[in-house]
């Protein structure tokens, strides 16, 4: 099986931050893949860090360790989450929130073998401490090397606003995401065309399942790669646009 940790953060990539981290992990086991999905999530946005690994994470081998880095509360415990196959190192913060919607949960573990962290090296615990965890968890594949097995209900998840049905054929949704193309990305899956999305009062109600011969700047309804609604403005931002922000409410028309 693949060694292989793959990495969800805020750092950013101005400074040294994923470079150490990297170095860490490396340090521990060279043979480690590491894979970078994004740090570029908002600073300290938990939701933003949980639709990123929602994202991403089925695409990954069978024992992937996600080092998710995004950590706004400093007394948010270190845990290591388990499922049938992936493990999840990050704080107690529910980052793990979205993922777990379908890949479900098997144990969850209190990290406490403080001796894998690196000492005297001020407060940093991303590197210092959780990423030899998962380096060495990407090795042994075995989380109870790391801690103390707890109850999965100390694991601190969030649920998004629930999909509402309006009517027969309109459903009232939100904004899930806003990517760095600024298409809009709704909260809901769909495998198939809808009539209209309403939203800010704007009625969009062409569909494409392609950019072909859209003109630049005209906003239209599609399905994003992950099998999601959005709403794209070809070769500019939509967000921007509409003036919406995730959360917002949107009336889909089917």
């Amino acid at each position: 099986m693949e060694k292989i940790v793959a990495l969800v953060s805020d750092y950013g990539l101005k400074d040294h931050y994923v470079g150490t981290v990297h170095a860490v992990i490396k340090s521990t086991d060279p043979e480690i893949q590491i894979i970078d999905i994004t740090h570029n999530v908002r600073p300290f946005d938990v939701v933003d860090g949980a639709v990123k690994l929602k994202w991403s994470y089925k695409y990954f081998p069978l024992g992937t360790v996600f080092l998710a880095l995004v950590d706004p509360d400093p007394n948010a415990e270190p845990v290591i989450v388990s499922t049938e196959r992936y493990f999840v190192v990050c704080p107690n913060n529910g980052i793990v929130s979205l993922m777990a919607e379908e890949e479900p949960i098997e144990s969850v573990y209190l990290i406490t073998a403080d001796h894998y962290f690196l000492e005297g090296k001020g407060n940093f615990r991303g590197r210092n401490q959780l990423a030899p965890i998962a380096a060495e968890l990407s090795r042994l594949q075995n989380p109870s090397h790391f801690g103390e097995k707890v109850e999965k209900n100390r694991l601190k998840l969030f649920k998004l606003p629930p999909n509402v049905r309006v009517s027969d054929n309109v459903v009232e949704t939100i904004v899930l995401d806003v990517d760095s193309f600024g298409n809009v990305v709704l909260n809901l899956p769909v495998d198939k065309p809808v009539r209209s999305v309403e939203i800010n009062g704007k009625r969009i109600e062409k569909f494409l399942s392609s950019f072909s011969g859209v003109q630049k700047g005209e906003l239209f309804i599609s399905i994003n790669p992950e099998g999601y609604l959005q709403i794209v403005a070809y070769m500019t931002s939509a967000a921007a646009l509409l003036g919406v922000k995730r959360g917002q409410k949107v009336r889909v028309e089917f």
